[in-house]
């Protein structure tokens, strides 16, 4: 039987099409379920429509993708996820969950998650992990059941303040996640 994986998709839509690359590779190992930040519900972007988006990662599950609180609110009771990712997260979804703000259906699924005493691992991406949302980082990273992706400066000479996670690492980052584990080392090197 398949571990039940319940992941969230908020902004940094620049990153959405790797992370789904990622994910393709896992769906035979893991059965997906997902959750949308209100902005990846609604906006169209450069880089996706949102319809589009919705639309690759229904291919992946047979589960309605969760896009509102009322629906978010169903996971903690319902007790089926065995970890959730959320990837990419963006800094404000980061800062909602650290700061207990659970008014996106991404950060309370996490919410929930905790309640039910099951891990998250995150994979952030925003252009200010290295300026004012740092600290969100380091909190999420001392709090129990949270768990990150390993990160890198993805344009050090133009966005010095940007990271991205490493997507690749996925696969091992939910194995250690699912041990209760940190795959190490979180900080890594842009691959040239």
């Amino acid at each position: 039987m398949k571990n039940k994986l319940l992941v969230g998709i908020s902004g940094s839509f620049c990153n959405h099409e790797r992370v789904l690359n990622e994910l393709e590779k896992l769906n035979d190992e893991y059965e997906l379920s997902f959750v949308f930040t209100q902005n990846v519900t609604t906006l169209d972007t450069r880089f996706s429509t949102a319809k589009d988006l919705m639309e690759q990662c229904q291919r992946l599950t047979d589960m309605p993708i969760i896009t509102s609180i009322v629906e978010a609110e169903k996971i903690g009771p319902s007790n089926i996820f065995d970890l959730m990712v959320i990837a990419p997260c963006s800094a404000n979804t980061l800062s909602r969950i650290v700061h207990g703000a659970y008014d996106c259906p991404v950060a309370l699924c996490a919410k929930a998650m905790v309640r039910n005493q099951k891990n998250v691992l995150i994979g952030i991406a925003s252009n200010d992990i290295l300026g004012i949302s740092g600290v969100n980082v380091m909190k999420m990273i001392n709090m129990k059941h949270f768990y990150v992706l390993p990160f890198y400066q993805d344009a050090p000479e133009l966005k010095p303040n940007s990271c991205t996670s490493d997507f690749t690492l996925l696969k091992d980052a939910l194995g250690s996640a699912f041990e209760s584990k940190q795959i190490q080392p979180i900080l890594r090197e842009k691959k040239i």
